[in-house]
């Protein structure tokens, strides 16, 4: 299975993705790389200080998370839903935990935090 670095819209390593500030406490922040159906989907999730960011297409269909522009279901504290079948998504390692895609996980995209930017790694 090819990585999102292998994705020709990848953004390069030190790019920034977004600031920490424009992630909603306890839910995500979309930003895409590229146009159309050639576009890259990131979302970063936060709670407090700590981010985490992730490839956003579900493993069970390849779908991304959201079904709206910056719209997130958070089924409880640091947990996503697939708005299209419902599997749960842990925030702190994009494991799915319910649902139609458990076993199977979001993909990681590495970052650090730096002066307040989410920065990819």
């Amino acid at each position: 299975m090819p990585s999102w670095r292998d994705h020709p819209n990848a953004p390069a390593q030190g790019s920034v993705l977004c600031a920490v500030a424009d992630i909603p406490e306890g839910s995500g922040f979309e930003v895409m790389y590229g146009e159309g159906i050639k576009k890259l989907r990131v979302v970063a999730f936060r709670d407090g200080e700590t981010v985490w960011a992730y490839v956003n297409s579900c493993p069970h269909f390849s779908l991304p998370l959201n079904a709206k522009p910056q719209t997130f279901l958070i089924s409880e504290r640091n947990q996503v839903m697939c708005a299209f079948h419902c599997a749960i998504f842990r925030f702190e390692d994009g494991a799915c935990i319910d649902g139609p895609a458990v076993g199977m996980g979001l993909e990681t995209v590495p970052i650090s935090i730096q002066n307040g930017q989410v920065v990819i790694q």
